[in-house]
């Protein structure tokens, strides 16, 4: 693997991911609750806002009015964004947003309660991962790296501009959330094998699944006390303790009453304070992926 820094020789410390520049990828994804967590820099805040822009015009426009005619066309311009080297590559038959995938994403959209009914919770990326069935990490990573290729086109070429390294002019794609339409530019961007854009290295991680982490949130700080108040917990669910205090089994609380995906939203329905406080722990308790042993395979 011949990461960005070898091939450009660049020694000094780094803010950006080190991805392979040859016909590999990294098996990590650019994370939206990442981007939620980090919206104090300013770079991040303009991402967030381009998907926020972006969803909503998905979900308003073409998703609540089911308009599948003009929504599959807009969503046919979000292809495999090979210049990034991240997410599952052809070699692993990755799960990548392509043409057919358009489809997939309108109908996942379309089942979810939240989004058919024009509920401004589906117009924030990391709300769609957590809790649309049919979008996961790879589909998500994708779609903001073709949203937002501009703005991270930009940070590529500041990059090259600190460690002098030679850029040539490269028409890209991206989503305009002014115009609300998908327009192309050039960019001066560096090359190997084809053009390559660079992501800061806080927005990466590895596979989470985040549904499961909500349901352990909501079995943890909801159900379980709901749990010990009742008169006949179910067996195994309560323990008590020498001092004859009550104590939930959390692990057990967890795999009785988790949901699929497809269903997450009745948790934010049943308890509508659990989606925010879980984006707080979130923030504390997922940090970006450590790349360090990465470096060799």
């Amino acid at each position: 693997m011949v990461k960005f820094t070898n091939h450009f020789k660049i020694k000094t410390s780094i803010d950006f991911v080190d991805i392979p520049v040859d016909d590999k990828d990294l098996l990590a994804f650019i994370c939206p609750f990442l981007i939620e967590s980090n919206k104090a820099d300013k770079l991040i805040l303009q991402i967030s806002n381009r998907l926020k822009n972006f969803l909503t015009e998905l979900n308003t426009t073409y998703i609540k009015t089911n308009d599948h005619k003009n929504g599959i066309p807009f969503l046919d311009h979000l292809h495999e964004p090979n210049e990034y080297h991240l997410g599952y590559s052809s070699v692993n038959q990755g799960k990548a947003v392509s043409n057919s995938k358009a489809e997939d994403i309108f109908t996942a959209l379309r089942n979810n309660r939240f989004a058919k009914k024009g509920f401004s919770i589906t117009n924030e990326a990391h709300n769609v991962l957590l809790l649309v069935d049919g979008i996961g990490q790879d589909i998500m990573s994708d779609i903001i790296a073709n949203v937002c290729r501009d703005i991270f086109a930009d940070f590529t070429i500041a990059v090259c501009k600190k460690h002098s390294i030679t850029t040539r002019p490269t028409n890209i794609e991206f989503y305009n959330d002014k115009s609300k339409k998908w327009e192309q530019k050039s960019a001066n961007l560096p090359f190997n094998i084809g053009h390559i854009i660079l992501v800061p290295s806080n927005l990466l991680s590895g596979g989470r699944a985040y549904a499961n982490r909500y349901n352990w949130f909501v079995s943890s700080n909801y159900i379980s006390k709901e749990v010990l108040n009742q008169k006949k917990p179910l067996k195994g669910m309560v323990i008590q303790m020498k001092d004859g205090t009550k104590k939930a089994i959390i692990k057990e609380v967890y795999k009785h009453y988790k949901k699929p995906k497809k269903d997450l939203v009745d948790f934010v329905i049943q308890y509508p304070d659990s989606l925010d406080k879980f984006i707080e722990y979130a923030k504390i308790h997922y940090p970006e992926l450590k790349l360090d042993h990465l470096k060799d395979k």
